[in-house]
């Protein structure tokens, strides 16, 4: 800063260390799928002008596979404008509009272009009416050739003007007719689906009625998406909010949709997402992100299209995720999603088994334990709005007769929903480096399965977590291991690979702001100044082993760590290195017999 004028000036200065603060760690994505069928194909249909394809859906219903018109003239017309997005100004040939209202495409009594009266006009005749324009806006094939939208526009209302077109009304005998007009050719149609999928972008609820609401709110779009207003509540709307809130009035009044919405939730599919998500805030969870997505195939990838943000790419954008759980899908599905956490390393996956399994049974792998893997099913009282009949689950092969049968009142549901809110409760009461294990699951009636002491060995070995029933302790998470297991032992307990997402992310959030600063001695400084803070907090909360700070983790940031040859690739490199707590897993007594000397004997 420059002074020029004496006096009294104040300058900040920037000295104090930038605090880091700690992500979110317990917001878990829901990921759900429901049956989904178009009540309708469409038909596709391309045109072309000879340099560009356009390309249009309207339904069988007016137009079919050959592109021939089924329905009437105008509403055809309005279904391809819409479909193909014409615009009015856009109209290249006034002959074939001409054609379009009905006029004979040759013949004496085909609209005729010729010289006009005045000088540089073209004279449009048909019938006994006749119009005079100017040729440099029509030729006397009958083409436009004006780019001026308001010259096009006056045009067309000098035409429908003298040509009465509104009394007479479209005439098309096929969709090339319309496509004519707007100087396309007419080249294929073939019959699709008008909507594959059907999803909207996740939503954050932070409780089982705020979550009710949402399922209500969905279906609701989700009937007016695929349904006719009219049908559901009986009239017609011009403002589609209006038409949504009507809707989802009905839901609470209309007996005949609140047995279709109570249908539509005992879905096995949807039923498993709704009982997770509740089980998630009966277990101490406070906010969540919902995405459900209606399929075809209920066995499809949940990876879907990226580009459309449709499956697991849905949760792109929402940036305070730190869990994954896909309740009740298939292990494919769910292998899917483990293997995203995998690529993002930003997100820890939690995964259900079978309702009833061995240790033997297959698991998928993880590289570095980024996700987690639970047995067996728990069972839940049956919700009042739950219609559908328990036979839906079907279990065959040698583990059949070890599922506990569930009662008239109860119904089985996957164990994620309920693991992630464990993790939520454990993360407020005790942080995020306390294994999520030796804890109680509430909001269940008991397990489809009874995995003793011996048992449990086989899982826990291969990094399967086992939820057992303890006599007079309750029903507890008696595992807390990853499913790198097998592939890392460093990283084989959930806690740790928990704290370190925590941390890094942290890290690279809590930095950005070093981003394009000068890369010297002073920066080196700065980074190793605010990480050190940030640790020795996580230190002190109890997350990382050591007496004192030197022994928990140490923050390097110097010419070492930064050679010339970095600097001059632009990086500047800091080294990081925590000790983080494990659970004791094993906790072991030596007890012998003791003759007063110094130790016991075996």
């Amino acid at each position: 800063m420059e002074y020029h004028t004496p006096g009294v000036f104040i300058r900040e200065v920037d000295s104090g260390p930038k605090p880091i603060a700690s992500v979110p760690t317990s917001v878990p994505g829901f990921v759900g799928l429901f049956k989904y069928e178009p009540a309708v194909d469409a038909v596709a249909i391309t045109g072309s002008d000879g340099t560009k394809e356009v390309c249009g859906r309207v339904v069988p219903q007016l137009v079919d596979t050959k592109g021939g018109v089924k329905g009437e003239g105008a509403e055809v017309t309005t279904a391809l404008v819409e479909a193909f997005r014409f615009q009015r100004s856009q109209v290249k040939d006034i002959k074939a509009l001409l054609e379009l209202y009905g006029a004979p495409k040759g013949g004496k009594d085909a609209p005729k272009f010729e010289a006009g009266s005045k000088k540089g006009t073209v004279k449009i005749s048909w019938e006994t009416k006749s119009l005079e324009v100017p040729e440099t806006v029509v030729t006397l094939e009958g083409k436009v050739v004006s780019d001026n939208d308001k010259v096009v526009e006056d045009l067309l209302n000098q035409v429908h003007t003298a040509f009465e077109l509104e009394k007479v009304g479209p005439k098309p005998k096929s969709a090339a007719d319309v496509l004519s007009v707007y100087g396309y050719a007419f080249k294929a149609a073939a019959g699709t689906a008008m909507r594959t999928e059907y999803s909207v972008p996740p939503v954050s609820v932070t409780n089982k009625a705020e979550f009710f609401r949402w399922l209500q709110s969905f279906f609701a779009e989700y009937l007016l998406q695929t349904r006719s207003v009219e049908d559901l509540v009986g009239r017609s709307f011009e403002d589609m909010d209006e038409a949504a809130d009507a809707v989802f009035e009905a839901l609470a009044k209309d007996e005949a949709l609140k047995t279709e919405f109570k249908e539509w939730l005992s879905q096995p599919h949807v039923f498993n997402f709704v009982a997770s998500v509740n089980g998630f805030f009966d277990n101490g969870g406070g906010k969540a992100y919902v995405y459900l997505m209606g399929v075809g195939n209920l066995d499809c990838s949940i990876r879907e299209n990226q580009a459309d943000k449709l499956g697991l790419y849905a949760f792109d954008d929402v940036d305070d995720i730190a869990i994954m759980v896909a309740p009740g899908l298939s292990a494919q599905q769910q292998k899917e999603m483990l293997e995203m956490c995998e690529v993002r390393k930003d997100r820890f996956a939690i995964l259900d088994g079978p309702i009833v399994s061995d240790g033997g049974m297959d698991i998928p792998a993880s590289n570095k334990g980024y996700g987690a893997l639970y047995v067996p099913w728990l069972k839940i009282t049956r919700p009042s709005w739950y219609t559908a009949a328990q036979d839906h689950i079907k279990v065959t092969g040698p583990n059949r007769r070890k599922i506990i049968k569930a009662d008239a009142n109860e119904a089985y549901v996957p164990p994620s929903g309920h693991i992630a809110g464990v993790y939520a409760r454990v993360d407020g009461e005790r942080g995020v480096h306390k294994a999520p294990a030796n804890e109680l699951v509430l909001g269940i009636t008991t397990l489809t399965q009874n995995i003793n002491r011996i048992e449990q060995g086989q899982y826990n070995d291969r990094g399967i977590n086992v939820i057992r029933i303890f006599k007079d302790r309750g029903i507890r998470i008696w595992g807390a291991r990853t499913l790198g297991t097998m592939s890392d032992a460093s990283w084989k307990y959930v806690n740790v690979r928990r704290l370190f997402i925590m941390v890094e992310q942290s890290i690279m959030i809590g930095s950005q702001w070093s981003v394009f600063e000068p890369n010297d001695l002073a920066l080196w400084k700065k980074l190793t100044r605010d990480v050190r803070a940030y640790l020795l907090r996580i230190w002190r909360s109890g997350a990382l082993f050591g007496k004192t700070p030197e022994e928990a983790f140490y923050v390097k940031c110097d010419d070492e760590t930064n050679p010339r040859y970095l600097i001059d690739a632009g990086q500047v490199n800091v080294q990081i290195g925590i000790c983080p707590v494990k659970p004791a897993e094993f906790v072991v007594f030596s007890i012998g017999q003791w003759d007063g000397g110094a130790l016991i004997e075996d």
